[in-house]
């Protein structure tokens, strides 16, 4: 038996051996905590703040604090890793997410995921432009741009910032209109097509994809060339493929459903403070 055949079937027996060690969902706990996933999340709740302050004088400063704080709960961190991490583990097979959760523990997996995570707090428009300026006083360098751009094609992330975009617009709408008396209500459907009007799904994809190239480029900045091309090869890869739509959709579905949330806890809170 050739020497690269027995090595790659050992690597499956001991990935399926691990697989089988453990449930679907300790295993997605796990890519959970490796992925850093908690990081990236924690600045939803203030995005969605953030959101509300263009509604300053269209509507009371009591109701807008009302939905921040539905939102600071629904949002948080805590209130959505149950959720995302059961749905990876229903959408990917435990062998896929072992043999994932092996890439993430290599050098470049960590590397990777360190710069993902001491990045999501800082990654905001002011600190973006300004790495962007710094950039143009080195030579172009067109192969890291390349890699950048296959990144974000590959990890599908043009659609994942759109739908973020879309959750939060939606949660703010969902929020205001709540507030509202009950006969003057639009409703969850009402509400998506007007979002879809204002807001059309394919202008909002194209914002993202001008958005995240220097979002990236910052994002990845201290990230070797050689650890950003693995990566991409990874993230194209049949098994980073199935990874990175498992987990966009994880987290996409948890974010529609704390949208909808966001509506269902504001009426509870009227109540009580008029009580």
């Amino acid at each position: 038996m050739p020497a690269r055949l027995a090595r790659t079937l050992a690597v499956a027996a001991l990935a399926t051996f691990q697989a089988q060690a453990q449930t679907p969902l300790e295993l997605a706990e796990r890519l959970y905590e490796r992925a850093a996933m908690a990081e990236q999340i924690r600045p939803i709740a203030a995005q969605f703040t953030e959101g509300l302050e263009e509604y300053r004088g269209k509507i009371p400063d009591p109701v807008i604090a009302d939905i921040a704080e539905a939102a600071r709960k629904i949002f948080a961190e805590e209130a959505l890793r149950a959720e995302i991490v059961a749905a990876i583990a229903q959408k990917m097979k435990p062998e896929d997410m072992v043999r994932t959760l092996d890439w993430l523990d290599g050098l470049t997996g960590r590397r990777v995921t360190l710069a993902e995570a001491s990045s999501a707090s800082s990654a905001n428009a002011q600190n973006v432009r300004a790495y962007a300026e710094s950039r143009k006083k080195k030579p172009p360098n067109p192969k890291r741009d390349a890699a950048i751009a296959d990144l974000i094609r590959a990890t599908g992330a043009v659609e994942l910032g759109a739908s973020l975009i879309e959750a939060i617009a939606l949660g703010i709408a969902v929020g205001t209109d709540a507030t509202e008396p009950v006969e003057k209500r639009i409703g969850l459907p009402g509400l998506r097509a007007r979002l879809r009007a204002a807001m059309p799904p394919e202008k909002v994809r194209e914002a993202m994809g001008a958005t995240l190239p220097p979002m990236y480029a910052y994002i990845y900045r201290e990230v070797s060339d050689a650890d950003l091309a693995a990566y991409v090869k990874f993230s194209a890869s049949p098994l980073g493929r199935r990874y990175n739509e498992a987990a966009s959709g994880a987290l996409t579905g948890a974010l529609a459903g704390a949208s909808v949330r966001v509506g269902e806890m504001l009426p509870a809170a009227q109540e009580k403070k008029q009580v």
